[in-house]
């Protein structure tokens, strides 16, 4: 039993490897950064300017009440999504390509794990862009919104 449960961690070590390095390549491919020269005017949220346009997916009703990477609950009525790279809490729009319909989703989990996906959505939100009939992809083109809420130092009140 031992050397199993050895062959099973060497090849999720390896595994995990491999998706941090297309993670980095991915991020360093696509995401845009604000460069300045000097320090007053760094950016503290370097995905303002990120877009990307790609193939969009949908959560399994099967995931309904499990875990997120973030830690919270998936509910499929919830207008959530999953992403490989940008921060829990990041608000992102994503619009149909053809139709033009659009919607606002909050990023909670990672993924997808297929090479070609961009963004998995939570059903609603899929279905609200028309996504659950047919095949269930849609080319779509998602942008960030808004940067999360999230402090850099503890309030003292």
């Amino acid at each position: 039993m031992l050397p199993q449960i050895k062959h099973k961690i060497a090849i999720l070590i390896l595994l995990m490897g491999q998706f941090y390095i297309g993670v980095a390549q991915q991020v360093s491919d696509t995401a845009v950064f604000e460069t300045n020269a000097s320090a007053d005017s760094v950016n503290v949220f370097p995905y303002k300017n990120f877009k990307q346009t790609g193939i969009a997916s949908y959560y399994a009703k099967k995931f309904n009440g499990r875990r997120t990477a973030s830690g919270e609950r998936y509910h499929g009525r919830m207008l959530t999504a999953a992403h490989r790279t940008l921060p829990f809490g990041t608000l992102v729009r994503v619009s149909d390509v053809k139709t033009g319909k659009w919607l606002i989703v909050r990023i909670n989990d990672r993924g997808p794990f297929r090479k070609k996906r961009i963004i998995d959505l939570s059903y609603e939100a899929a279905r609200q862009l028309g996504m659950t009939k047919g095949k269930g992809l849609l080319k779509v083109k998602i942008r960030v919104v808004e940067a999360p809420q999230t402090t850099l130092s503890p309030k003292l009140d």
